[in-house]
């Protein structure tokens, strides 16, 4: 080991639930060092669809990391049945993760936090309430210790927080868009193609991101329904070589241990079931570690109870609720689908996104959607359609 650094907290993993803690942690004034095995910035496997309950999340502009923005999304099943659904407020915002994932690093450090990037985490040690991390060359000491390191978290693995028993995965690849398909393709979700889950387009300025997600991790020849599904585009694939991420759910039982260390984002399993969602839930759990972890600085007392209430009451109900229902809606398939997308339920899930409600929060607000539909304040429009 070339020297020893002690820090008030350490965080493992340099993606949005790491960033987001560092910079909250930051501007506190807190001495935080985070990092990542990866050299910035690096290509990440994520269709980089931004939600409004996600975008809404962070008190700076990331205007310039957006490469499309769209009030509209398409439903379809099995690439035969479509639904349109429109309005006039903002749904999603496509970004880069390459690039924004570095913009969110940036912002961390801008504010004080110390990075240190393509440096792999050998060894963590809790002794005598401390945490020891140990790299290939260095090594360092804090109080608090962050577990932002995805799903293969080597702080989980050391501390086996929570139990990696549950979970989905998807695959993707870019497809360059020709000046004649730049503004054809909308955001799409294909459902009833794919067994337990769906077919996706996203598109961003010069390209489209094409993936498909499933929550059958048992589940052959995903890459066969995606390249079929690229073909019936009309379009080609940039490369033959897909990439491919796990989408973890088993944050529903995460426990907080009593000891100053917590995992945030895809590391605490904080992946949502019906969706595939996971960069709202990695930014809200990092804001969340943070906010306990400043005011535990402060008391002198870790809180791990108040950590377990907040992410209970603002995650993993949530979660939880999106669970039961992606279970539902893919084993009934297609008479799930055309429920969903009748006008009324459609323009509740339209309101819903908007508004960057979470499943539990669209059912507690049920009242304020109605409303909202019934003054037609979005002007939504549900138009069907058939290829």
């Amino acid at each position: 080991m070339i020297y020893m650094k002690k820090y008030d907290v350490i965080i493992i993993g340099a993606g949005p639930a790491g960033s987001s803690a560092a910079y909250m942690l930051a501007r506190s004034k807190i001495n935080v060092l985070v990092i990542d095995r990866y050299p910035f910035p690096r290509y990440k496997p994520c269709a980089g669809g931004l939600t409004v309950k996600t975008f809404k999340s962070f008190d700076f502009s990331i205007s310039k990391e957006v490469k499309y923005s769209t009030n509209n999304v398409v439903a379809s099943y099995k690439n035969k049945i479509f639904h349109n659904i429109s309005g006039n407020k903002t749904l999603t915002k496509m970004v880069e993760r390459k690039e924004f994932d570095n913009f969110l690093i940036k912002k961390a450090v801008d504010s004080g936090a110390t990075f240190l990037d393509g440096t792999k985490v050998t060894e963590v040690v809790w002794k005598d309430g401390e945490f020891s991390v140990k790299t290939e060359e260095q090594f360092f000491q804090c109080n608090y210790l962050i577990g932002a390191d995805g799903t293969n978290s080597i702080v989980n693995r050391t501390f086996n927080i929570v139990e990696k028993d549950l979970y989905g995965f998807a695959i993707e690849i870019n497809c360059p868009l020709s000046k004649d398909n730049i503004g054809k393709f909308n955001m799409t979700f294909d459902f009833g193609t794919i067994p337990n889950g769906y077919l996706w387009i996203f598109p961003k300025d010069q390209y489209a991101c094409i993936g498909a997600y499933t929550t059958n991790r048992k589940m052959k020849d995903i890459q066969k329904y995606l390249f079929d599904y690229i073909e019936s585009l009309g379009l080609v694939p940039e490369s033959k070589e897909l990439k491919g991420h796990i989408i973890p759910y088993y944050g529903i039982y995460y426990k907080q241990p009593d000891f100053p260390c917590i995992l945030v984002g895809d590391a605490a399993g904080f992946g949502e079931y019906c969706t595939g969602e996971g960069i709202y839930y990695a930014v809200k759990s990092g804001i969340i570690a943070a906010e306990v972890i400043s005011s535990s600085i402060k008391s002198g007392i870790f809180e791990y109870r108040t950590l377990q209430r907040r992410y209970q009451k603002e995650i993993i109900r949530g979660l939880k609720l999106a669970y039961h229902i992606g279970k539902f809606f893919y084993s009934h398939l297609p008479l799930s689908f055309n429920l969903l997308m009748s006008y009324l339920l459609g323009g509740i899930l339209y309101e819903s996104a908007s508004r960057g409600f979470t499943f539990d929060q669209s059912f507690s607000k049920i009242h304020v959607i109605l409303s909202s539909l019934l003054l037609n304040k979005s002007h939504i429009s549900n138009n069907k359609y058939y290829k």
